[in-house]
């Protein structure tokens, strides 16, 4: 009697065993892992398209200087020449200690070249206090090479001009950064008083 009960445990366990291992595996699964990333389907199809909310990126370039890039969501797009397309975006260069460039633009893309194209009300700000808005900038993110795609219009202390072009480079002469306009400028120049009666 009993070496026949232990030969049927010896079928009835690792049958029980299986049973539950079926039933863990079945009914017992967790979230999506892939599903809990912080993406989103944006448009008709899914597999085209994917959205990042807060977006951000550090880094620094070949000559050492600081790169940041924030936006309010980035898209992945799976077109040609697409690569990646970011909404309110904010891109900071720190060139030096006291030497800063900050850009804002409405829409901001990342070609499969690497570079960073900036388009729809670009507004770029120099630490000296000059303010320049452009209908399209195109920087590389690898150095400090920034230019315009049409007309620029800028100010800052004791003048505004209009030119053609503008290119942001870094100085050879200094660890700082040059901002060169070309192509018909047109300057007013504006005095500064130093507030002396």
């Amino acid at each position: 009697m009993y070496s026949r009960l232990i030969a049927w445990l010896k079928i009835l366990l690792p049958l029980g065993a299986l049973a539950l291992l079926s039933t863990i595996f079945l009914y017992s699964r967790g979230p999506d892992p892939i599903a809990s990333l912080p993406m989103l389907t944006g448009g008709a199809d899914p597999t085209r398209t994917e959205q990042i909310g807060g977006p951000f990126y550090a880094g620094t370039t070949e000559n050492g200087q600081g790169l940041t890039l924030a936006a309010r969501q980035a898209r992945f797009v799976d077109t040609d020449n697409s690569g990646v397309i970011a909404d309110d975006l904010r891109a900071v260069i720190d060139v030096s200690d006291d030497n800063r460039i900050v850009i804002d633009a409405t829409i901001g893309q990342m070609d499969q070249s690497d570079r960073l194209l900036l388009r729809q009300g670009v507004k770029l700000e120099s630490s000296s206090g000059y303010t320049v808005r452009a209908d399209g900038l195109d920087a590389e993110i690898d150095r400090v090479v920034i230019e315009s795609t049409s007309e620029v219009e800028a100010d800052g202390p004791g003048l505004t001009l209009w030119a053609g072009k503008l290119r942001v480079e870094e100085s050879e002469n200094s660890a700082g950064i040059q901002l060169l306009f070309t192509d018909g400028v047109k300057l007013i120049y504006i005095p500064q008083q130093d507030g002396a009666e």
